[in-house]
């Protein structure tokens, strides 16, 4: 009897469903959130929203299947609540990005009180990926690509950072949240117009949890060529006055840390390998040996110029902002030092430490094209 009893109860809980299911139609599906301020008190939330109706509706249509609510308010949150009076409630579940303006963060409010309710809220992926723009949000919402809203195309733009050198890796709001949480500098990559088009172009520095400078894709060259993230791509330069394109097949890099009377030495050597792609040299022999030898010196030499002339002026003595894991070397090295020194890394340590950047190049083939006889 008991078994039976048990069975009846068992059998009724699986009929019932999903007791707290809701239906599809019934919420707002975020895939890109976007933070502006407009004026002195307010903030600015813009949401693109999937539209089911639309989606189900778009095949063979280049019409795009979003939707944006704007909301005015001093909070993130308050502003999310308050967004119910236009649309259904919010599922952040498929967030791909979030969006800010440089005004956000570019004055006295932390950007660690910016995304602090994101970081919070745990219906929020923390693998959402953040961007900066120096627009408004909401402008770079209303743009598609036929079609295709702005969040997914920038977020599918961030996988050509494996064919480009000129675009940095995407960033992570848990990434972050850590850099925030351990007061580093840190790089968040940018997002503008050209041509009428989405692109990412270049980068912006956070430093003291605040906007500093952005960076151009050149810059972001420079970066990625010092850190050690480059995945392929290709640099253009001269050799006796012609310009030639390298290639980028492999990279990787090694660091040495030396602290000596209270000031780091880093050694930072990097080794690329990759092709002469293009010459526009009009007597160039590629099958001799010593002329890929003049080739690969000429991209040594002129790396090494770019790359240290912008780590050392630019980060070092005008920005004094680590943004390039040094410090990250330090901790790992000298935890007992890096315990005291954390919190003035990038003015009193960083800025006047010896960074010593050498740059190893082969040219592995040339393609199908030699001698221009």
């Amino acid at each position: 009897m008991k078994f039976r009893i048990l069975s009846m109860f068992i059998c009724t809980l699986l009929l019932s469903g999903c007791w707290d299911s809701r239906n599809i139609e019934e919420l707002s599906l975020i895939i890109g959130v976007g933070l502006d301020k407009p004026d002195d008190k307010n903030l600015e939330l813009t949401q693109q929203i999937l539209v089911p109706k639309k989606i189900s509706s778009k095949e063979g249509s280049s019409s795009d299947p979003t939707q944006l609510a704007i909301t005015k308010g001093e909070t993130v949150h308050q502003m999310m609540r308050t967004s119910a009076l236009k649309h259904n409630p919010t599922f952040s579940q498929h967030l791909r990005l979030i969006l800010l303006s440089k005004s956000v963060i570019a004055e006295h409010i932390g950007m660690d009180a910016i995304i602090n309710q994101f970081v919070r809220d745990n219906g929020t992926r923390r693998s959402s990926y953040v961007f900066v723009t120096d627009g408004r949000t909401k402008d770079i919402f209303k743009m598609n690509d036929q079609g295709e809203p702005a969040s997914n195309v920038i977020y599918d733009l961030t996988e050509n950072n494996a064919v480009t050198i000129r675009m940095m890796e995407p960033v992570t709001l848990g990434e972050i949240s850590e850099h925030l949480t351990s007061d580093d500098s840190f790089l968040i990559p940018h997002v503008g117009k050209e041509n009428g088009k989405l692109a990412i172009n270049g980068a912006a520095i956070i430093k003291n949890k605040l906007w500093n400078r952005n960076l151009t894709p050149v810059e972001v060259q420079n970066i990625n060529l010092f850190t050690g993230t480059v995945e392929g791509g290709v640099i253009d330069m001269r050799h006796n006055g012609n310009l030639f394109s390298y290639e980028v097949y492999s990279s990787n890099r090694k660091i040495k840390t030396d602290y000596k009377d209270g000031k780091f030495k880093f050694t930072v050597t990097r080794n690329i390998e990759g092709r002469l792609s293009e010459d526009w040299n009009p007597n160039e022999d590629s099958f001799k040996d010593s002329y890929i030898k003049d080739i690969e010196k000429t991209v040594e030499k002129r790396l090494h110029k770019t790359v240290t002339a912008f780590i050392t002026g630019t980060l070092q003595k005008d920005i004094k902002a680590d943004v390039t894991g040094l410090g990250n070397e330090v901790r790992i090295h000298y935890p007992q030092k890096w315990k005291k020194i954390a919190r003035k890394w990038d003015d009193d340590y960083f800025s006047n430490a010896e960074i010593d950047y050498r740059v190893n190049v082969v040219v592995r083939d040339f393609g199908t094209k030699g001698a221009n006889k």
